[in-house]
Parts: C-alpha cells; structure tokens; sequence
C-alpha cells in the first residue's frame, strides 16, 4: 500500500489564518438554467473503472436533479494535494473536494476550511460501521463519508496446497499457521510469497495487523504521545513475529529482491501457498487464476496472550469528498442532497463489481465471486491502523528498514523497539 502522506500537516496554520478572514457567504452561483452549480475537485484522471463509475454517477445525479448541477475538475493525483493545499492557504477551495483521512484532513477541518457533515451523518447509520466512520471525524465532527476501504492485511491461499498439507480450513491460530509452515515446507512447497523489495509489506501487511493483535488500537498514538513506549513488551512481540516466521523459512528465499507484484505473481503461478497482501491485490489475482474457486482468503490468525482486538483488520477508509464552509445554506443544502444521493447503494454496488472493497454493509449479487465478499466481510470487524499511516516518515523509514533487517538477521526486535522510541523521543 502505498505510504498516506503527511503533506497537509502544515496547512493547519495558514488555513487558520486564512479562515480568520470574511465569513460572508458567497452569492450563490447559477447556470444559466437557474439551478445551482458547485465545483467538485477530485483526482480522477485515471481509465479505472471505479473513476468511471463516480464520473457517470454525478452526471445522472445531475439529469435527476434539475435545481442542483455538480461540476467535476479533475487534477492529476501528482498534483492535486499541491494544488488544494495552496488554494486553503489562500481561502479559495472550490465548493467540494475529495479528501483523504487523518492528518491529510485535520488541518482542512481544525482551520475551519471545511464543513461539518453532522446533520446528515445519520443518513448512513447502520449502513457504515462508526468505527470506519471515525476515519473522517475530528472532535466529534465527520467530514467526509468513504467510498471504500483499503484493507493491507489479508491472506490469499491455494486450497489444494493446503489441503495436499492436510489442512481443509485455514488456520486459526498463529500456532496452527506454523504447523502449517512446516507442513509446506516439509512437502517442498513455499509457504509463503513475499516480495520486499520496496521495504513496506511486511511493515504495512503484516506488522500493522500482527502488532494490533498484540497491543490495541490504542498503542501507536499512546507511544507517539510519551503516555507509553515502543519498547513495551507486546510490540516487541509483534517484531518477534517477523524473526520467527523468518527463521521457520515461511519465505522464500528472494523476499528481499522480488517487488510486491512479483510474488504475487508467483502465488497465481502456484510456486508459493500463500500470499499476505491487501484488498488492492484481489483484483489482479481474480484476473489472472484459472480457478477462482480455489482461492481462498482469511484474516490474520490469532496471537496467544494479546491485549488487541482479534476481528480487527489493518486497514484506513478511502477518499471523501468535503464541503467547504464558505458556502451559502442554500449551497450546503444543495452539497447535502449531493452526498446523500453519491454515496448510496448504486456507488457501493457499483464499486463491489470493480473488485473494490467498500465500507457499507449490502448485500451481494450471487455472481460477486466467494473470494471477494469474504475480503470485504472482514471490514466489519472494525480497522486497525496502518502503520505508515500513522507514524512520522522518520519513524516509517525506521520501521521499514528495521523490519528487513530483522528478515536478513542484522537487527534484533527488540533493537530496532530501542531505536523507534530514541527517534520518538528526539522528534
């Protein structure tokens, strides 16, 4: 999964200062048919079929909505987080924009740059899970609803590999899945395809879920804030983890030289047993097997003696679109009945037959493949948080690299707790 940045931490300042200024509400925009019109910005230049879907979505809003006209600016993703930090700091956000979670949010909403979504939030209760919700909330306001999840930690396995183990269901427990190891690799199979070339899976894979198991939800920020430390035992444990499965050659041998695609690669080719992954692979394995039905996928197994939540899954909500707090009652009004209308069961729908993992809970066609609404079932065990979304980019590369090291036998867990809390300490 690529790395959430931090770009927008230091808008807060600047949006503060710049929302300090006039709060007249601007006069209410018109097209010539007299609806009103509000300028959406999003980054949706790429051919995805989930881009497609969002694009047709708003243009059949717009032919249902006579009173109300959405106009889309796309701005490529490079440049688009750029583009609306620069034009917060100068208070000239369009009407709506789309938005990612935590700290590229805060600043938007702590300034006072965009509006709360509160009155309407109730519109998706029982249909989102809060706890995903939370994603996009600030002292207890919401200000965007997702669109999807991206989960980092899933587990894809050939069922015939395991069951030529003897294994007819996946394991529970991390004890079962290193029985299960030796089984693989006493038949000459490799357990598991891993490629870490890039440094992140198995930070953003593996730890992000393995560590939650071990210490809750409730570690990373407590670490980050003083109240507690990296060096506790259970994160110590999780590191312990990586060395083990290391040791018991759960991994091919190359992890280290093969990117993320390539071993997933091997996996669909059937020279590895298992690949750990997230939703984004589930596409291109769904592609490119033979026989779906014989992919399976599970979350992590449990971990004995863990303070965590073990239905949790590592994962962060996907983009949002906000409202800006400039605009008129009549415009927020109008941006309401926009919302309401885009994030219902045709986008979620919709996004489920793009092979994209959603956070609402609907029911499926019975053409959605097995493989897939077993991945999305998991969400509503809650998320855990990603680590690279949430720690400092020093802490990230330190973890990163400290987890490879610990594969390549160069640095033990509890060093590299030792070096992450000294960096900690001296930010």
């Amino acid at each position: 999964m690529k790395k959430l940045g931090y770009i927008f931490i230091g808008l807060l300042m600047v949006v503060v200062l710049a929302a300090c200024g006039s709060k007249d509400a601007k006069e209410t925009q018109a097209v010539k048919d007299g609806s009103i019109e509000l300028t959406l910005w999003t980054d949706w230049t790429e051919d995805r079929p989930e881009n497609t879907l969002y694009k047709d979505l708003i243009s059949k809003f717009n032919q249902e909505h006579e009173d109300i006209h959405v106009k889309v600016e796309a701005i490529p993703h490079d440049q688009y987080e750029t583009k609306l930090r620069t034009q917060a700091a100068g208070n000239q956000l369009p009407d709506m924009m789309r938005v990612w979670p935590g700290a590229r949010t805060a600043p938007l909403a702590e300034g006072g740059a965009i509006l709360p979504l509160n009155p309407i939030i109730d519109n998706w209760e029982g249909d989102i899970l809060d706890s995903i919700l939370q994603d996009y909330a600030i002292d207890g306001n919401y200000y965007a609803i997702p669109a999807n999840v991206s989960i980092t930690s899933l587990i894809f396995y050939h069922k015939d590999q395991l069951q030529d183990a003897g294994y007819d269901e996946f394991p529970q427990t991390y004890d079962e899945l290193k029985e299960l190891i030796k089984a693989l690799n006493d038949k000459g199979t490799t357990p598991i395809a891993l490629g870490n070339k890039a440094i992140w899976p198995l930070q953003s894979v593996y730890l992000s879920t393995i560590a939650d198991r071990f210490t809750d939800s409730d570690f990373l920020e407590s670490a980050l804030n003083g109240d507690g430390t990296f060096e506790d035992p259970q994160f110590i444990s999780a590191l312990s983890v990586i060395d083990e499965l290391t040791k018991v050659n759960a991994f091919n041998e190359d992890m280290n030289t093969l990117d993320e695609a390539q071993s997933r690669n091997e996996f669909i080719k059937g020279t590895a047993a298992m690949h750990f992954a997230g939703s984004w692979a589930i596409g291109p394995i769904l592609e490119s097997v033979e026989n779906i039905e014989n992919i399976g996928v599970a979350p992590f197994p449990t971990f004995p003696g863990g303070n965590g939540d073990p239905a949790k899954i590592s994962g962060a909500a996907g983009g949002g679109i906000a409202v800006s707090s400039q605009l008129s009652e009549e415009e927020q009004e109008a941006a309401f009945t926009f919302l309401k209308y885009f994030y219902g069961e045709e986008l979620y729908q919709g996004l489920i037959k793009a092979n994209v993992v959603i956070p609402a809970d609907i029911e499926m066609d019975d053409n959605i493949p097995e493989i897939f609404k077993e991945a999305n079932s998991f969400v509503q065990g809650g998320l855990a948080p990603v680590y690279d979304a949430t720690l400092t980019p020093e802490l990230t590369d330190m973890i990163n690299n400290g987890l490879q090291s610990i594969t390549l036998g160069e640095k033990a867990p509890e060093g590299l707790a030792k070096d992450m809390q000294k960096e900690n300490e001296n930010k």
